[in-house]
């Protein structure tokens, strides 16, 4: 065999794992992201109910004021 051709089998023998394993981190890396995302949306919507609820007992509030208003 010639050196070039056990220099492509030995950098082919190299190559491949790291290829499948540079795949495997990508992969892994995307579903952590995924998973951050994710929470980062429930943490979002959770501050969206905590608000709405705010404005609720301050309709609320408002309709008792002015109600005593209207009563003057």
């Amino acid at each position: 065999m010639e050196i070039t051709g056990i220099i492509a089998i030995i950098s082919t023998l190299v190559a491949a794992p790291a290829i499948v394993f540079s795949f495997i981190y990508k992969v892994a890396k995307n579903k952590q992201e995924l998973k951050r995302l994710q929470y980062q949306k429930e943490i979002l919507e959770l501050e969206i109910n905590k608000q709405n609820n705010q404005i609720k007992l301050l309709e609320e509030e408002n309709k008792k004021y002015d109600k005593i208003i209207n009563q003057q």
